[in-house]
């Protein structure tokens, strides 16, 4: 996987701005079909500040379903297109310019620091993070295997050893709450911290998709305390068709409370968290991760896709 990236300002919103490649095979061929006009970028509408535009062109195995050249899955990372290599791929060019403005020769664009860059071990790295919990969260109880569905996660790092991770589907129907995803209760230490992430991506912004946790005690009752009977890190619609990752700290039981509740932290540590943090409860010896979907539209046409969870004792400093 190679990531292709540029810098682009121009001063006229309605110029086209392309940025894109050439692939040749090893006899330096220019390879045609898929690839004979190939983009990363077509559009107008930049403006008079730098943007860095970019794209991937992810390995020849990643799936092309409609052998147009472009990946099924789209990475989290690139504002381009994503691409995959021909299978016949050895050489390529990087190349940028501009078409199709209004005609009265006045505006202009200028691209700056072309870059390529071998890109596996980033595109790789979520891939490990399935493997942290695997032992915690093999089983989840969600009702039927009808909740689960196999989908391409971001820029092919949904590949675990050439296999597709699961992703939870939580598919909209009416408009109470749908498919949720639980994990076994595993141990923890209350004083220490730990960081809750998953990857979310949605077909309807109007879904409203959540990531919390539950606490228990020593003897694995269900600790309900005050706002500690339903927390969550996120709660939040509007998340989008590309893939989001979604964070949230447990603290330490130690460090101070919020004025406004014993279970929250005075310090939110918002600039490393997306998703609102909790402080342990004293007693609280496991957790279970869970995830899931509410209070849509009702026209049972959105679906939310949850990968890659992952809890991790985290030593930073918030």
């Amino acid at each position: 996987a190679y990531e292709f990236s540029i810098y682009i300002q121009s001063t006229g919103r309605d110029v086209a701005n392309f940025f894109g490649f050439f692939a040749y095979d090893c006899n330096a061929n220019k390879i045609a079909g898929a690839w004979t006009n190939p983009y990363f970028k077509t559009s107008r509408d930049d403006g008079l500040r730098w943007k860095r535009w970019n794209g991937y062109i992810l390995p020849s195995y990643i799936p092309d379903s409609n052998n147009d050249g472009f990946a099924d899955m789209k990475s989290h990372e690139s504002n381009g297109a994503d691409w995959v290599w021909p299978s016949n791929a050895c050489y390529v060019r990087v190349r940028f310019g501009s078409c199709f403005g209004n005609g009265l020769g006045m505006d202009q664009t200028w691209f700056v620091f072309p870059s390529v860059n071998e890109a596996t071990p980033r595109l790789t790295m979520l891939a490990e993070h399935f493997n942290d919990l695997s032992s915690t969260l093999r089983t989840f109880d969600i009702g039927s295997p009808e909740d689960w569905s196999i989908k391409p996660l971001v820029g092919g790092t949904a590949f675990v050893n050439d296999q597709y991770t699961k992703v939870h589907r939580s598919v909209e129907s009416g408009r109470n709450c749908y498919n949720w995803a639980v994990s076994q209760k595993f141990q923890i230490n209350h004083k220490q911290q730990y960081e809750f992430s998953i990857w979310i991506t949605s077909t309807e912004r109007d879904m409203r998709n959540y990531l919390g946790f539950y606490a228990y005690n020593q003897s694995g009752v269900l600790i309900t305390t005050g706002s500690i009977v339903n927390p969550y890190f996120k709660t939040s619609n509007n998340d989008p068709s590309t893939w989001v990752r979604w964070n949230g700290f447990i603290l330490p039981s130690t460090v101070p409370s919020s004025p406004t509740d014993p279970n929250r932290p005075k310090k939110d540590p918002r600039y490393f968290s997306k998703g609102v943090s909790w402080k342990w409860p004293s007693d609280a010896v496991y957790v279970a991760i869970r995830f899931g979907s509410c209070y849509a539209d009702g026209d049972n046409e959105g679906i939310t896709y949850y990968a890659l969870p992952q809890v991790l004792q985290s030593d930073l400093q918030l």
